[in-house]
């Protein structure tokens, strides 16, 4: 669900966080070493430092409005296009009070190199108010991890508009970062890098207008670092600049600030370091004549023009030429976008099938410190179209023992009960009901797993069903655990409890089986970054021990995906098809509690391991539905005019329903049809009361034609109608090994649950109705 959380949910204040170590894969284009001519937007301008003297205290205000800085410390000014050094020990610039005074919007740039020995936390600027040695009510920017953040009060009231990388250091970035109405934007080198639609602070109501600690290079936490490194030509306006404006001040004379078209689902994704763009458009789009508009530097040209209608259906080139005369050629790619696939803020969702259903169990995402209450229910036939079921568990009325952050739940079904799993205040609590959408009813009282029962936090619960029926729950944050489940569903013995973390683990776990092997996967790193991500590792056995294999899924910035994570996964019967669930940032605008659920192909090599997911905008094509189920009488034929009903007991027989051995039971029943997959008159059958029949403790072999084929215990075979003809022998044999010959048997299959039960005779053939 979330990365470590200390117990109570404390936040670092600003700028705590450790200092990323790898330079940002937002870097953009690398800034100039020296500056580009300014250009010339004066339209609101409050305030403009360009920083370009030679000596002195003052920093001069260039904007006509006398708002003169006053440079403290020492000034090491290069006069040479390299702005003001800040030394990290004594420089920074005191701007004048209530700067922000009467501002509904503002935009705040600046060029910018971070010094590599810069250290933390610290701020590029900082405009507000200092209470007794804290922030109470600012705005500012840092590089690490680099974001903007606006707040009324302090450090637990910031309203944060932010990547989770760091600005890269050592070489000039340009910064800005604008705000109007609800909506924050973050930009690097002209691009956008981060999003925030749920701003509500504006830079005029802090301090009622009046700011006494406005600084260049020093924080408003007397406790923090100050700024090491340069800055030059930095800028405050009383309004939001338009994105082609930001790209004018960022020199990137060849850039592509923002492409509109009416189809777009979501705004174009500009990827300036790779010169691409991304066009997300709605269902339905003809492709083949889209007329896009770029929207450029002042100046500069596209070719072809903007608007002119072309064929999409695949990527096309158009070439920027800048004011100055310098060339770019981007790739611009139009795709349809399907996802996300639920609708609003979902995270962490559980993707199970239940017959020829499949279900969908997320997160209720977009609440301050994952402080939702609800969960709900989806369902679809496709894996495309979902159904919303409403609220199925509500921790206030339906919880007794907690009424707040309800995350990741899992469900889990035996002998036609549904049980659902959840985190509720950090602890694990187990819900009962008949049907997968619910009503669900708390059968404990209590939670399953009480918060600090083991280390880590007991959240994020996974159950896997191994082939043999055996269930185990697995959970767990900074700490991987296992148990098996009691029969009843709601119990475990606390000894069997195993930890398994193994490296990089966070949460999130999720397991399942292929060809005999386990998949033990789990989400690294925290949730609120982008490079949450997805491992894996392989095993024997559904608690280990577990291979670590890496990374299957991760960021992917062009596509403007980040955090993708707290997955779910699951198998098409009769198929080889697995498809993986998760959660990213909305996009956009999205961040660690705005997340969106969509599904990709996860797919496996000819060597049994996970290949990479690619994580698409498109998602997937809906899947052929799965049968509906029907009920027919069974009739067969069998050699000595009997049904029997056995299981192998050492040599003799055991009759499942009545347990009295050597006994032959005739029987007729009601049986509920079920088609197959692959072939449509594939059949499995359920008894009157909807359970499946197995035989488990069998290998079988079946001999058609004098020949052989030898099945695992529960591999899944399809006596199909019509295949076997003349004179048919079924054979099986004990786990000792010793063959037991069955003549009166007929053979079953579930292919829901991927196991093989039988009942054979021994002249198996097809009769009415299987004809």
């Amino acid at each position: 669900m979330h990365s470590v959380r200390p117990q109570g949910r404390r936040r670092f204040r600003p700028g705590a966080l450790a200092a990323v170590a790898a330079a940002s894969l937002l870097m953009g284009v690398v800034g100039p070493a020296a500056p580009a001519q300014a250009a010339e937007i004066t339209d609101g301008l409050a305030l403009w430092y360009k920083l370009d003297a030679t000596s002195g205290t003052v920093a001069a205000d260039a904007s006509g409005n006398g708002r003169n800085g006053t440079v403290n410390g020492t000034a090491n000014w290069s006069g040479t296009g390299e702005g003001l050094t800040f030394n990290g020990s004594s420089t920074y610039i005191k701007v004048p009070d209530n700067i922000m005074s009467g501002m509904n919007s503002i935009t705040v740039s600046m060029d910018v190199q971070i010094d590599a020995t810069q250290t933390t936390p610290y701020f590029i600027y900082g405009f507000g108010n200092t209470t007794n040695g804290n922030g109470n009510g600012y705005l500012f920017t840092t590089g690490d991890s680099f974001r903007t953040a606006i707040t009324s009060g302090g450090f637990t009231t910031e309203q944060n508009t932010r990547t989770s990388a760091a600005l890269q250091r050592s070489v000039w970035k340009h910064v800005t970062y604008t705000q109007t109405g609800n909506t924050g934007v973050l930009y690097q080198d002209g691009v956008e890098v981060a999003r925030n639609t749920s701003v509500t602070t504006t830079p005029g109501s802090i301090g009622s207008g009046i700011t006494t600690a406005n600084y260049i290079g020093k924080s408003v936490y007397n406790s923090d670092k100050l700024f090491k490194g340069k800055i030059r030509d930095f800028r405050v306006y009383n309004r939001a600049l338009a994105p082609g404006e930001v790209v004018e001040l960022s020199g990137n004379t060849t850039g592509i600030a923002k492409v509109t078209h009416p189809a777009l689902k979501i705004d174009a994704i500009v990827d300036d370091a790779n010169s691409k763009v991304t066009l997300p458009v709605t269902e339905g789009t003809d492709l083949t004549a889209l007329a896009p508009q770029f929207t450029l530097v002042s100046g500069a040209s596209i070719s072809p023009a903007s608007g002119t209608p072309r064929d999409f259906t695949k990527p096309l080139t158009y070439e920027v030429t800048g004011s100055d005369g310098q060339k770019r050629t981007w790739t611009v790619e139009a795709l349809v976008m399907r996802s996300p696939v639920l609708p609003g803020l979902t995270a962490d969702p559980n993707i199970v099938r239940f017959g020829d259903t499949y279900y969908m169990y997320p997160t209720t995402d977009g609440f301050a410190g994952w402080s939702g209450t609800q969960f709900k229910a989806y369902s679809s036939k496709d894996l495309v179209h979902w159904q919303d079921h409403g609220v199925i568990l509500d921790l206030g009325p339906d919880v007794s023992w907690a009424d707040t952050r309800a995350w990741a739940p899992t469900m889990a079904e035996k002998n036609g009960k549904y049980y659902f799993y959840y985190s509720a205040d950090t602890n694990i609590g187990v819900a009962v009901s008949d049907s997968p959408t619910g009503p669900f009813s708390d059968p404990l009282g209590k939670p399953l797993i009480a918060r600090g029962a083991y280390t880590g936090q007991m959240i994020d619960p996974a159950v896997f069903t191994d082939d043999d029926g055996k269930q185990y729950l697995y959970w767990g944050n900074g700490r991987a655990y296992v148990v098996p489940l009691n029969d009843d569903m709601v119990s475990f013995d606390a000894s069997k409890v195993t930890n398994i973390t193994p490296s990089g683990y966070n949460e999130g776990t999720f397991v399942i089986k292929r060809n005999g092997t386990y998949y033990f996967m789990w989400s690294e790193n925290d949730t609120r970054d982008e490079n949450y991500r997805v491992a894996y590792a392989t095993g024997s056995s559904p608690t280990g021990p577990w291979t670590k294999r890496g990374v299957i899924l991760e960021k992917d910035l062009a596509l403007g995906i980040k955090g993708p994570g707290h997955h779910s996964v699951v198998h098409v019967p009769n198929t080889d098809d697995w498809y993986i669930a998760y959660h990213r940032f909305a996009i956009p605008g999205g961040d660690g509690t705005h997340r969106e659920t969509t599904i990709d192909k996860l797919e496996f090599d000819s060597g049994g391991l996970i290949k990479k997911v690619v994580p698409t905008l498109s998602s997937i094509d809906p899947i052929p539905t799965l049968p509906t189920n029907t009920t027919r009488s069974l009739q067969s034929v069998n050699f000595p005019g009997r049904y029997v009903a056995v299981r192998s007991d050492s040599l003799g027989y055991l009759d499942p329903v009545t347990s009295s051995s050597t006994t032959a039971v005739k029987q007729s029943a009601t049986f509920t049809v079920v088609p197959g997959l692959a072939e449509p008159t594939c059949y499995s059958f359920r008894d009157s009361s909807g359970r499946y029949l197995r035989h488990k403790d069998y290998r079988i072999r079946f001999d058609a034609s004098n020949g052989t084929a030898t099945f695992n215990k529960d591999a899944t075979y399809c006596a199909r109608p019509g295949s076997a003809t003349g004179s048919v022998s079924l054979e099986s044999y004990n786990y000792p090994g010793r063959y037991l010959r069955h003549y009166n048997y007929e053979l079953r299959i579930d292919p829901y649950q991927d196991n093989a039960t039988f009942r054979a005779d021994s002249s198996f053939k097809a009769v009415s109705p299987w004809a």
